[in-house]
């Protein structure tokens, strides 16, 4: 089973005093991260940071992925390697890729890609963050090189991977997982309570 839960920041503004963007963002990021963990009966399971690798749980046997945009955060659990990507439609990343787009089809998207988005513009997001979900799940993220491959081939060389689009409001978000696992999504909404015990777990976790 993959669990994957997500929250619009916009509810946990209201929730807690903490104004900062980047702070409540880590803290509503961290809280997911401890719901969805619940999921698998895992209380206290701690990440580590160690770039440029991906961070990753201390002995959990569990893997996880997430991603923000906006107010949107979307985190995933599962026992296999995963990656999550979400991006909010009409974000400021979209317009940028959008119009730098002349420039930026030679590193981000192969020729193929280059034939659909002259004819299907609107296939941009979705071919960028199921990139990035790749990137996710191999640990390299942007560094991956997304010029090198596309869907199809991600699809025929990687048959046993699957890219499933999830149902967020406002949002292009895809999972890349093994083929027929089972995926749980839920819509969270944390307590201040949660909020401050996550943010405090965050800071402990990024000052070891």
């Amino acid at each position: 089973m993959i669990a994957v839960s997500w929250l619009d920041r916009t509810e946990t503004r209201r929730a807690t005093s903490r104004t900062a963007g980047w702070q409540l963002r880590r803290a509503a990021g961290r809280a997911l991260l401890t719901e969805t963990l619940a999921e698998f009966g895992v209380h206290d399971a701690r990440v580590t940071r160690r770039p440029p690798e991906k961070p990753r749980l201390e002995t959990s046997g569990l893997h996880f992925s997430t991603s923000h945009s906006g107010e949107l955060s979307v985190c995933a659990v599962a026992r296999e390697q995963i990656g999550i990507d979400l991006e909010i439609v009409g974000s400021p990343r979209e317009r940028r890729l959008a119009r730098e787009l002349p420039s930026l089809r030679s590193g981000f998207f192969t020729p193929a890609e280059r034939r659909e988005l002259a004819t299907s513009p609107a296939r941009l997001l979705e071919i960028f963050v199921l990139k990035e979900s790749w990137g996710k799940r191999a640990g390299r993220g942007l560094g991956i090189g997304f010029g090198a491959f596309d869907e199809p081939g991600l699809r025929a060389s990687h048959p046993d991977v699957e890219f499933t689009r999830l149902a967020i409001p406002g949002a292009v978000c895809i999972l890349a997982h093994p083929v027929g696992t089972e995926i749980s999504v839920l819509r969270r909404t944390p307590t201040a309570l949660q909020l401050a015990a996550a943010a405090a777990t965050d800071r402990k976790e990024r000052a070891a």
